[in-house]
């Protein structure tokens, strides 16, 4: 079964975020980079700060003509022509699923289709606006091409109106091939269905030299009717303190997003439009480009590090080829119960060492518990939290 129907599905985790609190455990599945490894240049966000000139003003999505200039002057030195009138800058990127999504209801959309996990967000968004969420299942730990005669039935049976897509999959560092990405956006544009594509941990290939924007990908959602696509580069050095995201799309869509932005979203804060501004100045891109290039790396070399210590043994490790996560698998015998819940309080209880299960995003993987790695924790906590869990599973059947 290829399609299903999300229904009723609680995505809270307020129970496992309580063990955090344990500063002697590891939260393996958290979402920030360590402190004690890489960080941005201080003089960046020193930079940023005082850029005041719109510090008494509100900043509206629609404005910004300057500091969308400037990115288009990016674009220009790339090669490539993306008008200040494709792109629009919010906030972060839940406010630009959010007004992205509200895009799409206003044209009367009610069946959206999400390929691979679904982040939290949009199961309540569109829970909230009584929309119909399908689920179309991928394999993280097997080839990930898209059968596109089955895609096909599945949107005309369910009579799919949007498609959701979150590159990498979410929390696995698996990208879909460009040449199937190529084929959703055309197919998207041949049968007049949506298509939001999040992006806010794309473009971060571990084998690529550039990590601002994606050369290939920008322009065909820009010449589309049908597309959306947001990233963020503050996400990408993890300055979330100061996060904004940038949403790019046809400018009938773009000026739509700037209309209700004001009314749903309000400003956002001259920091947060500073911190783009200083980022795209020549000067400092190649600097901040390095920079995610350098995390990659030791994001790499961590995976590298855990594919030895998983190497013979059933624990799998799926392919990652880019972004800051892994996804792992460990068949669920080695656990007392079957159950996500259970097993990761047994392996907090038995490892000191935190897990969110990956059935919060609505993916699952028959007899396997599944669960997010956070390749930039510092690598000596992440080799002794992997090892802590690798014995348990030792202790469980002596197989590894």
């Amino acid at each position: 079964m290829y399609t299903k129907l999300v229904r009723n599905y609680s995505t809270d985790i307020s129970d496992i975020v309580e063990l955090t609190v344990n500063h002697n455990s590891c939260f393996i599945s958290s979402w920030d980079k360590s402190e004690q490894i890489l960080n941005i240049d201080d003089k960046l966000i020193e930079q940023s700060i005082h850029q005041q000139t719109h510090k008494n003003t509100y900043i509206m999505s629609k404005d910004m003509g300057t500091l969308k200039n400037k990115i288009s002057s990016y674009f220009d030195r790339q090669g490539l022509t993306i008008s200040k009138d494709n792109m629009t800058i919010v906030s972060n990127g839940t406010s630009a699923a959010f007004i992205s999504l509200l895009q799409i209801f206003k044209r009367n959309a009610t069946n959206f289709l999400c390929i691979g996990p679904i982040y939290f967000t949009y199961m309540h968004l569109l829970d909230m606006f009584k929309k119909k969420l399908y689920y179309y299942d991928i394999n993280l730990f097997m080839e990930t091409n898209i059968d596109f005669t089955i895609l096909q039935k599945e949107l005309i049976d369910n009579n799919i109106h949007c498609i959701i897509l979150i590159q990498p999959f979410f929390g696995s560092g698996i990208n879909l091939d460009k040449s199937e990405l190529k084929k959703i956006i055309s197919l998207c544009e041949e049968k007049n269905i949506y298509l939001l594509i999040d992006y806010v941990y794309g473009n971060m290939d571990w084998n690529s030299i550039s990590h601002i924007h994606n050369p290939k990908l920008i322009p065909l959602i820009t010449s589309s009717k049908h597309c959306l696509l947001y990233e963020s580069i503050s996400k990408r050095i993890f300055l979330n303190g100061m996060k904004n995201a940038i949403i790019f799309g046809s400018s009938q869509l773009i000026n739509s997003i700037n209309i209700d932005s004001e009314i749903c979203l309000g400003s956002i804060s001259y920091i947060q439009e500073s911190l783009l501004y200083t980022i795209y100045s020549p000067e400092n891109l190649e600097s901040v480009n390095y920079f995610i290039t350098d995390i990659l790396t030791y994001a790499s070399s961590n995976y590298n590090l855990l594919s030895t210590l998983t190497l013979g043994t059933d624990v799998k490790l799926c392919k990652s080829t880019s972004g800051y996560f892994t996804l792992v698998a460990i068949p669920k015998t080695y656990f007392q119960s079957s159950e996500d819940r259970d097993i990761m309080k047994e392996i907090y209880q038995k490892a000191n060492v935190v897990t969110i299960p990956h059935s919060r995003y609505y993916y699952k993987l028959t007899n396997h518990y599944c669960f997010r790695v956070n390749l930039v924790i510092e690598t000596n906590k992440l080799l002794s939290a992997v090892q802590a869990i690798l014995q348990i599973c030792s202790n469980g059947r002596n197989l590894l």
